[in-house]
């Protein structure tokens, strides 16, 4: 009587946890690339094309300064784009500029992805102001289905109308 050998090697992604690490880990560096690499000056539309490749329907975020999660793919979207339609304005028309980078921070967890985070304004006038952040995400297959921002610190005030080159109506700029 012939038999089948016994494997006890796993190639599912499902059973094999290491791999499923492995997996949220690329699909995690693949998210952040497209976030930093993402122009805000030509388009707030990349950002959302984004959240629609790496966020599930029911995605859940949260933080640290605000009790109540926000929950759903389109909820985010739709708080994104009030913030990224002002910001894509002062880019593209004010001379504000923009800039994100990003560094992984190592974790305890298989299944979570740290990273820090950090946004630079600077308008026409030299004053800047950063925000800087902390990002909890917990992936299933290649999407994001929790994400946690933490840690968030300012360093600069707010800028201000002087700090746009705003175009006037006789078709002269202007910078106060």
């Amino acid at each position: 009587m012939k038999t089948r050998p016994m494997t006890t090697s796993h190639s599912s992604t499902f059973l094999n946890p290491r791999s499923s690490a492995d997996s949220a880990a690329r699909a995690d560096r693949e998210l952040n690339a497209a976030i930093v690499s993402a122009d805000i000056s030509a388009s707030y539309e990349e950002f959302l094309a984004i959240v629609d490749q790496f966020y599930a329907d029911d995605v859940e975020l949260r933080s640290d300064s605000s009790p109540e999660p926000l929950i759903g793919r389109d909820r985010l979207k739709s708080r994104l784009f009030g913030f990224l339609v002002p910001l894509h304005v002062m880019a593209e028309i004010g001379g504000l500029s923009v800039s994100v980078s990003e560094r992984p921070i190592a974790g305890d967890s298989l299944d979570e992805q740290h990273s820090q985070w950090s946004l630079e304004l600077m308008g026409v006038t030299g004053r800047a102001v950063r925000v800087s952040w902390s990002v909890r995400r917990r992936w299933r297959q290649s999407r994001v289905v929790g994400e946690y921002h933490y840690d968030h610190q300012q360093d600069g005030g707010p800028l201000g109308i002087s700090d746009l080159r705003i175009p006037t109506f006789n078709g002269i700029e202007e910078v106060e």
